[in-house]
């Protein structure tokens, strides 16, 4: 059997590399500033470090978990990479081991337990090819304020709304324009926070004019009457919200066709042909708890927007607590899925998919106190993202309105209005000569001294 070699890069605060020969038994002499090359590697990962990089320790651990053994080989571990969350190993599967081997729940236990870190994730990266994640420390663990560009941004890029951070530190970017979202959370777990983010992301575009935000808020208003200015439009009764959405529909048939006639492929949002954003918070209220015919009217509006409307400028998000199929009957048409802490295993399969939670979804094992935390998916991308929504405050919606939103009226009288008389009237009192130019105490005058014009 060849020699095959480990890399061990980025593991080591000093950026050294150690190249460690497995499966013969063989290690290069250490130099002297290697002597303890273990020494800048954090205390929670050493013994995972030692393992992973030991061919003797590996294959204990492969023989002990049952993914490798003398007799059929042992899984290659490619590379082991620093992360912020702890480390990330890149692992080459045995020949005839399935992915579901790895990303069962117990084989993830045990690794986690063998090599002493709190939670080992498995997603696969390729074809016969899997990361082990190896997470220590949770990096969205503290809330992250709303981004400061919400107040400060002169543009907006409407296909990468920032709307937090992801578990490597980078922001989430959330595509507004071509598409449809789908998120999913118990109560309390944030998906407010995923709301206004977006609102907050898109602020320049709504103050120019290149979005228009049509909102539906069946909770009475409550959780959006906030921002009420930034609304184009804003319904919270069943009757409107169902009368706001057919508009939608007819307005984006009119559009459809305008831009047939023009010959028009692609939609571009102008402050004449904005992106129309239609947001939906807790649909349930309109798809399981209303009356069978509205039930119905709200499936026949969601579905012809969410079918056709991607294409000339009519995006959906709706938010929901249970992604059932009855609570949100067209579910398959969202092409981004957002799901947060969920209260059942079962959910999570709702919103992502079959096998979800094996391939790294684990909606029902976040935090009851780290509201704005979910699993991504999108069409078209391979695995979860993990990400938290940045914390949208009052004070914070209050400014973006003060700052977005349109200038209040102003009611400052613009000339001198001193001798306005509010009781003449164009027409009747034009007998009275010069009246239209007379002050109103000089009229009065006048007519006293001449009663009979009155």
């Amino acid at each position: 059997m060849g020699t095959t070699v480990v890399a061990l890069s980025t593991i080591l605060a000093t950026g050294m590399m150690l190249w460690w020969r497995r499966l013969d038994g063989v290690r290069p002499a250490a130099s002297a500033s290697e002597s303890d090359p273990l020494a800048h590697v954090p205390t929670e990962l050493r013994t995972a470090v030692m393992i992973m990089t030991d061919s003797r320790q590996l294959a204990y651990m492969w023989v002990a978990i049952g993914l490798g053994g003398p007799d059929r080989g042992w899984p290659n571990v490619l590379t082991m990479t620093r992360v912020p969350s702890g480390a990330v190993a890149e692992v080459q599967m045995l020949g005839g081991q399935k992915v579901t081997d790895w990303t069962n729940e117990d084989t993830r236990d045990q690794l986690a337990q063998y090599l002493g870190v709190p939670k080992v994730l498995v997603t696969q990266t390729g074809p016969g090819f899997l990361a082990l994640d190896l997470r220590c420390w949770d990096t969205l663990a503290d809330p992250v304020v709303v981004h400061p560009d919400a107040f400060t941004a002169t543009g907006v890029d409407l296909s990468a709304v920032p709307v937090g951070v992801r578990e490597d530190g980078q922001l989430w970017l959330v595509r507004l324009l071509g598409t449809h979202i789908l998120l999913a959370g118990a109560t309390g777990s944030g998906k407010g926070s995923v709301l206004w983010s977006l609102v907050a992301g898109i602020g320049p575009a709504i103050t120019a004019g290149y979005v228009d935000v049509w909102v539906a808020d069946p909770k009475g208003g409550m959780e959006f009457s906030r921002g009420e200015e930034l609304w184009t439009r804003f319904e919270w009764t069943a009757a409107g919200i169902l009368g706001m959405l057919a508009d939608a529909v007819a307005q984006m048939q009119e559009r459809t066709a305008q831009l047939k006639a023009a010959r028009i492929r692609k939609f571009t949002p102008s402050p004449d042909m904005p992106l129309v954003w239609i947001v939906i918070d807790e649909g349930a209220a309109l798809s399981s708890f209303a009356s069978r015919e509205e039930q119905e009217q709200f499936r026949q509006h969601t579905g012809m927007l969410q079918t056709q409307g991607r294409a000339v400028g009519y995006s959906v998000t709706a938010a929901v607590q249970d992604p059932s199929k009855e609570t949100m009957p067209n579910r398959q048409l969202f092409p981004i899925r957002i799901g947060l802490r969920l209260e059942e295993s079962n959910q999570i399969r709702m919103i992502h998919g079959e096998e979800a939670k094996d391939r790294g979804a684990r909606c029902d094992q976040i935090p009851f106190d780290t509201p704005g935390v979910g699993y991504v998916a999108e069409d078209g991308k391979e695995g979860f993202a993990r990400v938290r929504a940045f914390m949208v405050t009052d004070d914070d919606i209050d400014t973006l309105v003060a700052v977005y939103g349109p200038p209040a009226p102003d009611y400052t009288p613009q000339a001198d209005y001193t001798d306005f008389d509010p009781d003449y009237i164009p027409g009747e009192d034009d007998d009275l000569g010069q009246a239209d130019r007379i002050p109103r105490r000089h009229l009065l005058r006048h007519l006293r001294r001449h009663p009979h014009r009155r």
